[in-house]
């Protein structure tokens, strides 16, 4: 689940990066690469519950996954402002959504929101 979340994040970026004509991307974009780590580390311990080995958990560990992800919800907030911020200068237009959950979609003509 996580190599589907990285892969729909990297093609988003891929596409900003690009400057296509129409550019989809929001918080979720963003914040799906970073919090990879996150859920790769909540996989492993629902892995290590159910084989029945809770010893052998660090909490260490944990505290560093925690640091880290406090660290990664503050870099996406930046980033999903930075780019909605750069898109909309450089003339971007941004499309109505369909569902407050939707991404936004950015475009170079508004015809093209269809």
């Amino acid at each position: 689940m996580t190599a589907l979340f990285m892969l729909f994040s990297l093609s988003d970026y891929i596409g900003f990066f690009r400057r296509g004509s129409v550019i989809p991307f929001s918080w979720k974009s963003a914040g799906f690469i970073w919090f990879s780590p996150v859920l790769i580390y909540l996989a492993y311990i629902l892995l290590r519950m159910l084989l029945g080995d809770n010893k052998s958990l660090n909490s260490k560990f944990g505290d560093y996954i925690s640091y880290v992800s406090i660290i990664e919800f503050i870099l996406t907030l930046f980033i999903s402002f930075y780019v909605d911020d750069k898109l909309k200068t450089e003339g971007y237009l941004t499309c109505d959504k369909s569902s407050w959950v939707a991404p936004n979609k950015y475009v170079k003509d508004i015809s093209l929101c269809r």
